[in-house]
């Protein structure tokens, strides 16, 4: 202690600097890299999720008649090579607003198929039933099968029908975004090895 001038000049202590944050030793940063795979495989598969699960529907534009693989498609083709005539074959389609019957392919043969286009686009869930039907000029018409419609191709007792138009397609980004995903998981495994071998 000193005095000047009958003063006593005290000396405070300067405060202590913070303590600087250590970094992470050298080891353990390949390990916190590792917490990149989260973002990386949620991308990877949130992208895979909606392009794989993808709800059936769509615009249906026409439908296409077949012979039912299997037995009673090989029996109505030996059935049809006995009987000299062909059908005059028409659908009716049930629609929840009702049904319409599509234009008659008179005197014509199924053979690989048989295709009526729809006077309209309808949605797949607004086509419910497909009843085939074969016009008769001094008969009744007589009705050959009975079609639910379950999907884009069904079979029913006879004839098998497949529907024509535009199906529901995955979002355009989904694809990308599990490119990336897997793209980034996979740069940070290879820069973990990498750092496990140096």
């Amino acid at each position: 202690m000193s005095q000047a001038g009958g003063a006593s000049t005290h000396t405070s202590p300067q405060p202590a600097a913070p303590p600087q944050p250590s970094a992470p030793p050298r080891r353990a940063r390949p390990y916190l890299r590792l917490l990149l795979l989260i973002p990386a495989l949620a991308m990877l598969g949130v992208g895979l999720y909606f392009y794989y699960n993808v709800e059936e529907g769509g615009i249906v534009t026409a439908i296409e008649l077949k012979t039912k693989a299997g037995m009673v498609g090989q029996a109505a083709e030996a059935f049809a090579i006995v009987d000299p005539t062909n059908p005059d074959l028409y659908l009716k389609l049930t629609t929840p607003q009702g049904q319409m019957q599509l234009e008659t392919k008179k005197d014509t043969p199924i053979g690989n198929g048989l295709r009526w286009d729809l006077p309209g686009p309808l949605e797949l869930r607004q086509v419910q039933r497909v009843d085939v039907w074969d016009a008769k000029w001094l008969r009744s018409d007589k009705q050959l099968d009975r079609i639910t419609v379950t999907g884009w191709s069904v079979d029913g007792q006879r004839f098998h029908i497949d529907l024509h138009g535009q199906r529901n397609q995955p979002p355009q980004w989904a694809i990308p975004l599990a490119a990336v995903g897997g793209a980034l998981a996979l740069l940070v495994l290879l820069r973990f090895v990498w750092d496990q071998v140096i």
